[in-house]
């Protein structure tokens, strides 16, 4: 069971954890912008971290008003990692004014609640940081889906570009909601103990997929009318690329790439693919090196390990390759390969 002493051992170790990340990611030489904002919210996290820790006990958190002011700092976090995800879905949506705009509200409720002294300001703030972040989510979760079209609308390969994993994310943030919300209302070490456990590998697991983070920065194309005898000369140049030059054997392929090599602009290539082709421009390149690896695995001599073939197609990662083939195929490369052969 979780002590005071062991909670403040918790509670020290995670608002650590803040500092030296925080610090480690705006100072860091090599650092992105992505990796500088995650350094200012971390930081932020910590301040807020550092406040609970000094105050946890103070005879001051034992008045209504003060207790209710301290949770209403917290809330303040909740505008600020809404911009960093969306950051991370749309490299360069998080500006300072959009960021101020969002925050204003909550700032507003606290300045209030300062003069007022209120319950209804409390209680008010409280139903629309709960709305806010619904809110927030669905249109994350529109973001997500546009940014994945983007991505396989203009790569080969989604190797650390994909963002599914904020998903996993926002199902970790609801845990520590969950915890928050009664360690707001109940005074126990155990469940803040928890809030603070659950809201270290919230953060850990974050970190880990913002440093392999891909950042994209790629506008929409724009649909074009009356192409059509553009459209015809791009179909024969691009079948050449396709079955004479194999372009797509080259992993880091791009969609600005294959416009380069066709002698066209991406917008005018990609609403051939999406329009008169009806694909995506992941899935055609993709289907290329599928192909490819049926005629290495139906070839009598054929020798190779998953590993050779998917480097001779075009592959970057095995992970790719699997998640490709099963797509495609339906079944995985080993349960193929063992039909083809009859092992």
């Amino acid at each position: 069971m979780i002590d005071e002493r062991l909670f403040y051992f918790i509670h020290g170790l995670v608002t650590m954890f803040f500092l030296f990340a925080g610090c480690q990611r705006l100072y860091c030489r090599d650092t992105s912008r992505l990796k500088r904002l995650c350094g200012r919210i971390l930081l932020y996290w910590a301040f807020l971290e550092l406040k609970d820790l000094l105050f946890y006990d103070n005879l001051l958190v034992r008045n209504d008003f003060f207790a209710n002011l301290l949770v209403l700092f917290d809330m303040t976090a909740v505008p600020f990692c809404v911009c960093f995800v969306l950051e991370i879905i749309d490299a360069g949506w998080c500006t300072v004014r959009k960021a101020i705009l969002m925050q204003l509200p909550f700032v507003s409720a606290v300045v209030l609640y300062i003069f007022f002294d209120s319950e209804l300001i409390f209680n008010a703030l409280f139903i629309y940081t709960a709305l806010f972040a619904f809110v927030m989510m669905v249109y994350a979760h529109y973001m997500i889906r546009k940014h994945h079209r983007l991505v396989k609308d203009n790569f080969s390969n989604s190797d650390n570009a994909s963002v599914d994993w904020l998903y996993g994310v926002a199902v970790m943030l609801i845990i520590c909601l969950v915890f928050w919300t009664f360690s707001c209302y109940f005074t126990s070490w155990v469940v803040d103990g928890c809030y603070q456990l659950a809201l270290l590998v919230l953060w850990l697991v974050t970190i880990y997929f913002v440093d392999r983070q891909k950042v994209l920065k790629v506008h929409p194309v724009v649909a074009i009318k009356g192409a059509d005898s553009v459209e015809l000369l791009l179909g024969a140049k691009l079948e050449q690329l396709m079955n004479e030059d194999e372009v797509w054997k080259n992993p880091q392929l791009s969609l600005v790439d294959l416009a380069a090599l066709v002698g066209t602009n991406r917008t005018y290539l990609s609403n051939y693919l999406n329009n008169t082709l009806q694909t995506t421009f992941y899935d055609y390149i993709n289907g290329y090196r599928i192909d490819a690896v049926l005629r290495l695995l139906h070839r009598p001599d054929s020798a190779f390990t998953m590993a050779e073939i998917a480097e001779k197609c075009g592959f970057n990662s095995i992970s790719t390759f699997r998640r490709v083939f099963h797509r495609v195929k339906g079944c995985s490369f080993a349960e193929y390969k063992k039909n083809i052969t009859g092992e």
